[in-house]
């Protein structure tokens, strides 16, 4: 009995800045952003677009393309940390939208009967709704979910972070018999409190976070570990192999996808794991022959600090040897694609490596049908999951009509001018109206509306 992801939409804002434009205004090096972290264009929402207006036009595109009836979507869950309202949830207002467009067709109520939840844990949250929701649609095979996550990455000007800021949404329809991935209900978990990245109560109303970049890296890679020691584990638990096998992910999946920050994150944090899947595989003293690895060893140096820059060397070496440079082009590349055009997209990051995955390799003819892709997920905070799905027969049909490189194509530059202007709410108006698309039309200044936020088609 399959159920899983039938098929997702993608929504990007209509503005973007170019990296090299943002560089040359912070005096860095082009070359360090665009070859060494993958960035090229940031996505920039316009004044009118948010959270809830991006979520909304991914939900529409799905309920569209598949001719869904609004009436049958028994859910809508975003995944978010880019809310709107400290109490109601942001999902309300994209729903709100849906409602307006789809009422001619089908009813003033027509999503009467649609439950509609936020979650929140930084960059993991739309991974929880996904899971959350696939647990509910196992339990009665008539129920349709959607999925959305939709995010604004936003940092201080100047600040570490702000290159690789981004913005978009995707929506995901769930249900059983998917077109185009099911999903095994296993997932590898691991957790821990810690303030790598937050977004603490102000005396003001924040955006931007609190952030430490390398000690977010840190907690990615101990999370990301320790959420495939837990997956292996509960594998053998749920019998997919013996327990005196050792289960190398990289091998078994056709495809890799993460949770991207920037475009290049992936191949940098799994280094240390490719390492140590050849190690108990038993391949690495071939590996080390083969390729002259040198790996230090903490007695041969007099201090943690000197060992960890060797260490740092040898694990740049593993990441620029042939070996590691195959693994990413076969496993972990296409996923990179999008994010190299739009930046971070907190939550939606993880599903558009997907899309990007997928849509690159339907314009490529490969033949993923019956091939499992693993998913590794993180959140600040922090938590990650692992899980894997298994790709359907005519997949390729629903990926070709992604559209995510068309859209991303299909965009308007902006200058550091105009940018600025946008990141600081100073932007009287929006840039660019497109028309049928949502927009932020006012917010109520007073009396029992004092903050309440209406929408309407440009």
């Amino acid at each position: 009995m399959a159920f899983g992801i039938d098929d997702l939409a993608f929504y990007a804002p209509k503005l973007y800045l170019d990296i090299r434009t943002l560089a040359e205004k912070r005096e860095i090096p082009y070359e360090k952003l665009s070859q060494g972290l993958g960035l090229h264009k940031m996505a920039v929402c316009d004044a009118h677009e948010d959270a809830a207006t991006m979520a909304a036009e991914a939900i529409a595109e799905l309920i569209e393309r598949n001719g869904l009836d609004p009436r049958q979507i028994g859910r809508i869950y975003l995944g978010t940390e880019s809310a709107l309202d400290m109490a109601k949830p942001t999902g309300t207002y994209a729903v709100e939208m849906l409602a307006q467009r789809f009422a001619p067709r089908f009813g003033a109520d027509c999503f009467r009967h649609c439950d509609v939840v936020d979650m929140t844990f930084a960059c993991i949250a739309a991974v929880d709704a996904l899971q959350n929701t696939l647990d509910w649609v196992a339990a009665d095979r008539s129920r349709i979910g959607i999925v959305v996550a939709s995010d604004i990455a936003k940092y201080e000007l100047q600040s570490t972070g702000e290159y690789t800021q981004g913005a978009g949404a995707v929506a995901m329809l769930v249900k059983h018999n998917p077109r185009m991935l099911a999903i095994r209900p296993l997932f590898g978990i691991a957790m821990e409190s810690v303030h790598d990245f937050y977004k603490p109560r102000r005396a003001r109303f924040c955006e931007t976070p609190v952030f430490d970049g390398q000690y977010s890296n840190l907690c990615y890679q101990n999370r990301m570990t320790e959420a495939l020691a837990d997956f292996r584990r509960r594998a053998v638990t749920a019998r997919m192999f013996r327990e005196d096998q050792f289960l190398a992910l990289s091998e078994r999946w056709s495809r890799m996808i993460f949770h991207l920050p920037y475009a290049f994150h992936a191949k940098r944090m799994f280094v240390e794991e490719f390492v140590e899947e050849r190690k108990r595989k038993g391949v690495w003293e071939n590996d080390v022959a083969k390729f002259g690895f040198v790996e230090p060893l903490a007695t041969q140096f007099p201090d943690s600090k000197s060992f960890g820059k060797a260490q740092a060397g040898f694990f740049k070496s593993v990441s620029e040897s042939t070996l590691y440079k195959r693994f990413v082009k076969d496993k972990l590349e296409r996923a990179q694609r999008a994010s190299q055009d739009t930046g971070n997209l907190y939550t939606a990051s993880i599903f558009l490596a997907l899309m990007s995955s997928l849509e690159s390799d339907a314009n490529e003819n490969a033949r993923l049908a019956g091939k499992r892709i693993g998913f590794v997920a993180y959140g600040s905070g922090s938590k990650a999951k692992v899980f894997e799905g298994v790709v359907q027969k005519g997949w390729e049909t629903v990926a070709a009509r992604f559209g995510v490189f068309e859209k991303l194509k299909n965009r308007r530059a902006i200058d550091y001018d105009q940018y600025e202007l946008l990141h600081t709410g100073e932007q009287e108006g929006p840039v660019f109206k497109e028309e049928k698309r949502w927009g932020l039309e006012r917010i109520g200044q007073e009396g029992v509306t004092l903050g309440a936020r209406y929408y309407a088609t440009m």
